[in-house]
């Protein structure tokens, strides 16, 4: 249920979770712009900055296919402001009989109503590098 209240970058992040939450990566992608750059950290395949949407869409496919779709992001809580927005996660991956489960936070900078930059943080960076060089 949205808030009439709800910051409207709010619902944007919603939006995109919802989304990518059941795998629709065109739909996430939708509510990104074209020359956004998605910033992942670590030492693994996949990190880096993704630039592009194209390059940013391929990044989340390739997420959904190390994992072979199971990947579970539980939304805890999102703000906004006009220019930023942030969601609290906790995570939940499977890949060759491995866990990953942790919180993340990302952090979404907004403009004309879609993210042009977003960054990612683990919790633990390591575990995460160890468990996507698997």
């Amino acid at each position: 249920m949205v808030n009439i209240n709800e910051h409207p970058n709010v619902e944007l992040m919603r939006k995109v979770y919802a989304a990518f939450g059941v795998g629709d990566v065109q739909t996430a992608g939708s509510y990104w712009k074209e020359d956004a750059v998605h910033h992942y950290p670590g030492n693994n395949p996949l990190s880096g900055e993704h630039h592009g949407l194209a390059d940013s869409t391929a990044f989340a496919q390739k997420m959904f296919e190390l994992t072979d779709g199971k990947l579970h992001m539980e939304t805890r809580e999102i703000g906004a402001s006009d220019n930023h927005a942030f969601a609290l996660l906790h995570t939940r991956y499977e890949r060759k009989g491995q866990v990953l489960e942790m919180p993340f936070v990302n952090v979404a900078r907004i403009e004309d109503g879609k993210i042009a930059e977003f960054w990612t943080y683990p919790n633990d960076v390591y575990a995460v590098d160890a468990f996507w060089n698997l």
